[in-house]
C-alpha cells in the first residue's frame, strides 16, 4: 500500500506542477498580449506640420509646410509614408516629395521612433528656372500620442540630390498627427 500510495502522491504531484506549468504559460501569454494592445497603433496617419532644410553646400536655410500620410504596411514591422513639403527658395518654391519605407519600434505605449529611407522628387520653381530633381532621403521619425486620435511627429532627415552634381542637406518636419 505504502508503493500505491508513493505513486498515487507522485501523479498527483506531477499533475499540479503541469497545470501550474500550464496556468503560468497561459497567463505570461495573456501579459505579453496585454502589453501589446497598450501600445496605441494606428493603420493610417495623417500628418500637417512645418518644414526647414538646411542646404549644406550654401548654408542657405529654407522654410516652409509639410503634410504627410502614412499606412503601416506590415503590423510592427515595416510602414510607409508619403510627404511633400513647399518651401520657399531663391525667389521661388521647392517642392520635395519623399516616399519613405520605415521600420518602427516602440519606446513606450504612446513614443515610438521610426529609421527609414527612400527615394525623393524634388520639383524647383523660379521665376528663371522650373526643374525636377531626383534623389534620396533618410530620415528618424519620432511620434508621441497622448491621446489615441492625435499626436505629435518630429522627423529629422538627410538627403542627397542630384542637382548640377550632388546637393546635400539636413531637415526637419514637425507637427500634428491624426491616426485611424
Amino acid at each position: 500500500m505504502t508503493r500505491r500510495r508513493a505513486r498515487r502522491t507522485s501523479l498527483l504531484a506531477f499533475a499540479a506542477a503541469a497545470l501550474v506549468a500550464k496556468s503560468a504559460s497561459a497567463e505570461n501569454g495573456g501579459q505579453e498580449q496585454k502589453e501589446d494592445e497598450e501600445y496605441i497603433e494606428h493603420t493610417i496617419i495623417l500628418g500637417v506640420g512645418g518644414a526647414g532644410e538646411l542646404e549644406l553646400a550654401d548654408g542657405t536655410l529654407h522654410a516652409g509646410a509639410n503634410v504627410m500620410v502614412e499606412w503601416d504596411a506590415i503590423d510592427n514591422w515595416l510602414e510607409l509614408e508619403l510627404e511633400a513639403s513647399i518651401l520657399s527658395a531663391d525667389r521661388g518654391t521647392e517642392i520635395p516629395v519623399d516616399l519613405i519605407v520605415k521600420k518602427p519600434f516602440h519606446l513606450t505605449r504612446w513614443a515610438e521612433v521610426m529609421i527609414g529611407v527612400g527615394p525623393e522628387v524634388v520639383q524647383v520653381s523660379n521665376p528663371t528656372t522650373k526643374a525636377t530633381y531626383f534623389g534620396a532621403s533618410a530620415a528618424l521619425d519620432f511620434m508621441f500620442w497622448p491621446t489615441q486620435r492625435f499626436g505629435l511627429w518630429v522627423e529629422p532627415s538627410y538627403d542627397l540630390i542630384a542637382r548640377d552634381g550632388l546637393s546635400s542637406g539636413i531637415g526637419s518636419t514637425g507637427g500634428l498627427l491624426i491616426g485611424w
